[in-house]
């Protein structure tokens, strides 16, 4: 599956696991192809530099360079129109666009209450492993 991860997907998969860490565990087992652009790998380094994460400038410049390691870059086109009302949530939506993504993963309710955008569909990553896995909550 081509996929898209929400920086929610990627942050929680570092620190807290779960549903998140076994979908990015699929994208490294290279049973899904993971999509990315830079303005999501900007986010997830904006994110990671927030105080409550305690991760340094070396673990996130680590971070960043593995997720660059294993995803494939896109450079997207701007949408026009209606998104998400988050616009600042559009930058998965578009990146979605730009690689013909099957899902855009998601724990952000304003991508989630959309479900499906241009024929991508928005889930969480609970949902994304019961449809493929038939797992349960990890």
């Amino acid at each position: 599956m081509k996929i898209v991860l929400d920086a929610n997907i990627f942050i929680s998969s570092l620190f807290w696991g779960g549903n998140p860490r076994v979908v990015l565990e699929r994208v490294i087992n290279k049973s899904d192809e993971l999509f990315i652009t830079n303005e999501i790998l900007a986010e997830i380094e904006e994110v990671l530099r927030r105080p409550k994460f305690h991760a340094g400038k070396n673990e996130i410049e680590y971070y960043i360079k593995s997720i660059e390691d294993i995803a494939n870059k896109v450079v997207p086109e701007k949408i026009t129109g209606k998104g998400s009302r988050d616009k600042t949530d559009n930058k998965y939506i578009e990146c979605g666009i730009a690689c013909n993504a099957d899902y855009i993963i998601s724990g952000d309710i304003h991508l989630l209450e959309i479900t499906e955008f241009s024929g991508i569909e928005i889930i969480t990553a609970k949902k994304y492993l019961e449809m493929v896995d038939g797992v349960k909550d990890q």
